[in-house]
């Protein structure tokens, strides 16, 4: 049995980026343990947002496409 990946909810995962950005800029001595895994999440983030904005220019072009005929 696999696993389904959960849809993205853009504003959710925009939202814990900058928090992930923010926490960044507020350490003055980071954790490295720590700093990996928010590092990690934060790419995990900027992965699906990235997709998420692909998926939602392709149906812009399709509805653009569907009305320009």
């Amino acid at each position: 049995m696999t696993a389904k990946k959960k849809a993205v909810n853009f504003t959710d995962a925009f939202k814990e980026l900058e928090e992930i950005t923010e926490w960044f800029d507020s350490e003055e001595n980071l954790d490295l343990d720590k700093g990996l895994k928010q590092f990690e999440r934060g790419l995990e983030l900027a992965g699906a947002l990235k997709k998420k904005l692909g998926e939602v220019e392709n149906k812009v072009e399709e509805i653009k496409k569907k009305f320009d005929a």
